[in-house]
């Protein structure tokens, strides 16, 4: 098979296993049931909060704020009232811009040229006339002179009034005249000249434009904590704008902010169904509804929290409850995405705040998943796991606001020592509700359910104690063993002490609880007492149906026989020539589906292999060959077909069981006493020598 061929293959494989997600089967209707309750609840929230408090505390464009709003990250923006107001000073500068107007220029050429005939009369206005009049010829013709000559050179020089009084000034001071003469002939060029130059209005406002375009935009710097709207401010387009970009919420429905967050929620729950497909053991419809109500229950939490004290890191209490009661590699993905989508619905979509989350939700997976690798046996343990994991998230906070610069105060550390003990205890408290609902189980019921003092385990010392010592034994081999291979060692042990509870309907019939020459089935046909030792898979299935008992100690029930045959009487039944096929003396099974009520199935066939031995072993090795064997034809009949036991998983259960039968059968050789007297005797005979 060539490599694009490997690849196409590849591709139709993962295209086939994303349809089956959608297909209507009864796993994908769990699914499906899950997605919906988690898009419900969020919607529900985001409408709540919004009705409730948005709607009225939020900020709205062109009203006063009902709070003062603080920068949560550090930013730039550029401050658009100061930048226009910097612009329009600048284009205030520019007053006007003067052109010439070429017939306004011959005008000004014939006025030089009736100066030059001295009609005064016909330029200037009387009472100028009539000082030029009375002037003396000399100065009269000098200033004449003057303005001719000046008028002339800057005629084509000017393009603005203000530089054209500035040039008439420049070259009157250059001529030798009295002040007077100046002020005359300053008098007579404005009126000859002007109005030489016009306002042009499109020019002026194509300078203005341009000169305000060159002006650089004010850019304001804000830092985490500075304020950004006072309570009672008019909130303008600019400072809504600036809000906004800081996550804050307005008073308008947030629609956009529910459709990313139900975008969010449908894109990452497919991630725990297709872990959850890689498990040994699928989840049931209860549980897939007990996830989904804790998350909505730490998604009510972080919202309730948020509108009044701030984060209240609500992903403790998803890390105590997942990590209790579900496979680690599970919850280790349902923490993660539940935390992130927590902080989503709690404090919108900031940046700053959404990289928080993520961190924080890694982080606290992560840890929970070591501190819970092994199982707590006491609730203070619990609390204590979690106190930590809150100190540490509290102390990642305090370094990802430092480090991403988000607002915080110094109470960030105070506020994690309270809601870590908070949570701490809520976890602890609501954990027996949850078991009780939903039918899991922690390891603090498993140690509960463990207790001598437990009805059930109770009826067994009074009614059945063989069946007892023989569930204690079991417990004590599987439990050893899981020890060995890292498996819920208590898990084990509480499936060993119930396994044989049916028995408790007839427990004379067992011969472990039969006295000494006693045996009903001497009295009994080999098939109804086949039929009877079979029997108590289903007895102790409806006792534990009765009792209550959850059902992952059920399977321990169902599955510790398999489908294995009740070879004795079976084999009797064949030689007292009864017709009989092997189908009547087959456990009804199923086999075992974990490996945990596998463990169990072979502890159970191991004890009762050695207790059926009469005479003491009379080695090791005779004892390691005898597990041997039971653990061989377990495997012989195709128990562990749905069991991913290695070799060297099951060399590990030997060993352990070889070494805890060892020092519970061990011979006691007990010698004779005179023996012991004449050895001594000896002894101190030869010191005396």
């Amino acid at each position: 098979m060539t490599n694009g061929e490997k690849k196409k293959l590849q591709i139709e494989k993962f295209f086939s296993e994303v349809t089956s997600k959608f297909t209507f089967s009864p796993q994908n209707k769990q699914y499906l049931l899950f997605r919906t309750i988690l898009l419900i609840v969020a919607v529900c929230l985001i409408c709540i909060n919004w009705y409730v408090f948005d709607r009225k505390n939020n900020y709205r464009i062109g009203y006063t704020s009902a709070r003062t709003y603080f920068a949560l990250t550090s930013a730039r923006y550029e401050d658009r009232a100061a930048t226009l107001e910097l612009r329009q000073r600048a284009a205030a500068r520019i007053v006007d811009v003067m052109v010439q107007d070429e017939k306004i220029a011959t005008e000004v050429n014939k006025r030089l040229d009736l100066l030059e005939s001295n009609d005064y009369k016909s330029l200037f206005n009387q009472p100028l006339t009539e000082l030029m009049n009375k002037l003396p010829d000399s100065s009269r013709k000098t200033i004449v002179k003057s303005v001719l000559d000046i008028g002339r050179k800057i005629r084509d020089e000017a393009s603005s009034s203000e530089q054209q009084t500035s040039l008439i000034w420049k070259y009157l001071r250059k001529i030798p005249m009295s002040q007077a003469d100046k002020n005359i002939a300053f008098q007579m060029l404005d009126t000859i000249l002007n109005p030489s130059l016009q306002s042009d209005a499109e020019m002026t406002s194509r300078l203005r434009e341009d000169v305000s375009v060159q002006i650089p935009a004010v850019i304001r710097e804000i830092r985490p904590g500075a304020v950004l709207v006072q309570k009672g401010q008019v909130v303008t387009p600019a400072l809504a704008k600036l809000l906004e970009s800081q996550g804050y919420p307005d008073a308008a429905f947030p629609l956009k902010h529910l459709i990313f967050i139900l975008l969010v929620i449908i894109a990452w729950s497919f991630w725990p169904v297709w872990i959850e497909n890689g498990l040994k053991e699928k989840l049931s419809l209860r549980e897939w509804i007990y996830i989904a109500v804790v998350l909505s229950l730490v998604w009510t939490f972080e919202l309730i929290f948020a509108r009044f004290s701030g984060y209240s890191m609500a992903v403790l209490g998803l890390t105590g409850w997942l990590c209790l009661t579900l496979p680690i590699s599970l919850s280790y993905h349902i923490i993660f995405g539940g935390g992130i989508i927590s902080v989503l619905i709690a404090f919108g979509t900031n940046p700053g705040i959404v990289a928080l989350g993520c961190i924080l939700a890694s982080f606290s997976a992560g840890i929970g998943r070591i501190l819970f690798v092994d199982p707590p046996n006491h609730r203070m343990t619990i609390w204590k796991n979690l106190f930590f994991l809150g100190i540490c998230l509290g102390v990642v906070s305090v370094c990802i606001h430092w480090g991403l610069g988000l607002y915080f105060t110094y109470n960030l550390m105070l506020s994690s020592l309270l809601f870590s003990a908070f949570w701490g205890a809520i976890v602890v408290a609501l954990l027996p509700l949850w078991e009780n609902m939903f039918d899991i189980i922690s390891p603090l019921r498993l140690l509960e359910l463990s207790h001598p003092s437990q009805p059930l385990i109770k009826r067994l010392q009074m009614e059945a104690p063989g069946t007892y010592h023989h569930t204690l034994m079991v417990g004590t081999l599987a439990e050893a063993a899981a020890d060995s291979l890292k498996m819920n060692g208590l898990l084990v042990k509480a499936g060993a002490y119930y396994h044989d509870i049916g028995k408790l309907k007839n427990p004379r019939y067992f011969v472990e609880n039969q006295l000494h020459g006693e045996n009903l089935h001497d009295n009994l046909s080999p098939s109804l007492s086949g039929l009877i030792l079979i029997s108590h898979v289903k007895d102790g299935l409806e006792i534990a149906e009765e009792t209550k008992l959850p059902k992952m100690l059920r399977r321990f029930i169902a599955e510790h026989h398999g489908t294995t045959v009740q070879k004795y009487f079976y084999e009797k039944a064949l030689l007292m020539g009864e017709s009989v096929t092997e189908e009547q003396f087959r456990y009804p099974g199923p086999r075992p589906q974990s490996r945990e009520t596998a463990l169990v199935m072979l502890a159970d066939s191991v004890e009762a292999a050695v207790k059926a031995r009469n005479k003491p072993f009379e080695s090791i090795r005779e004892l390691k060959m005898l597990v041997s064997n039971v653990i061989s034809s377990k495997i012989e009949a195709g128990q562990f077909k749905d069991v991913d036991f290695t070799i060297k998983d099951l060399t590990v259960i030997e060993d352990c069981f070889v070494e805890i039968l060892r020092s519970t059968y061990h011979s006691r050789e007990v010698r004779n006493i005179k023996d012991i007297v004449n050895e001594k005797k000896i002894s101190l005979k030869e010191l005396r020598r």
